[in-house]
């Protein structure tokens, strides 16, 4: 398959409308992380699109604010926002405890992440159409596990069907990605997951058109006077 500048900020650009629907259906702050999803990806490909475009004007391999941004996101951003904005949403008091032991598992994984990316040079080069950054397969067995819990399995334990929907979706786009480019798993991994989150704007729609149903409330009927 081949990535390019022009694949990224399609995606991107797709994945911001959906961002905007879904923020639009959102009738409670506690929702709002998640409905961020979208959005966040979206500038999550920007990022690499821009990449893109700076790599083949200067070629080679080569260390970038934008390489550095794009793995904040990848590496410490999402095992610690995925888990908190799951948790927002649910109300079972198991399914909570469940969900907030593994966001304190993504905060410390986050937090470990964001000092490599500040001691170890977070280089990017092209390779097999797609970019390598730095670092992409150092993760030892048992941190990619936690990582696998914090950005995707957690989103397996919601209430919520299409919220499964979209771990389901994230899921198979890590194994596709493992499987099929490897070398350049963590870009790969987050295009197909970016795409996969427009799913969370069917959830907001649905929750939406379902609102009004449960909150109907009889009006209070007032005797007449005299």
């Amino acid at each position: 398959m081949c990535f390019s500048a022009t694949a990224s900020f399609a995606v991107g650009g797709a994945t911001a409308i959906a961002g905007v629907a879904a923020l639009r259906n959102v009738d409670s702050p506690r929702a709002l992380p998640m409905a961020l999803v979208p959005m966040l990806f979206a500038a999550q490909q920007a990022i690499e699109g821009a990449l893109w475009l700076d790599l083949g004007a200067r070629g080679g391999e080569h260390v970038s604010a934008l390489s550095h941004a794009y793995l904040f996101f990848a590496e410490v951003l999402w095992p610690i926002w995925v888990p908190v904005a799951v948790l927002l949403i649910e109300s079972g008091k198991l399914r909570r405890l469940m969900i907030g032991v593994i966001a304190l598992l993504g905060l410390a994984l986050g937090g470990w992440l964001l000092d490599r990316i500040f001691a170890v040079p977070a280089a990017a080069r092209i390779v097999d159409h797609s970019i390598r950054y730095t670092g992409d397969d150092s993760l030892v067995p048992w941190m990619l596990a936690v990582y696998l819990l914090c950005a995707c399995g957690v989103l397996f334990l919601s209430s919520h069907r299409l919220i499964r929907l979209f771990g389901a979706v994230v899921a198979v786009g890590f194994a596709v990605s493992a499987w099929a480019h490897y070398a350049t798993l963590i870009s790969v991994w987050c295009f197909f997951a970016a795409a996969g989150s427009t799913v969370l704007y069917f959830h907001f729609r649905t929750a939406a058109s379902a609102a009004p149903v449960g909150a109907m409330q009889t009006a209070p009927v007032r005797k007449a006077d005299g």
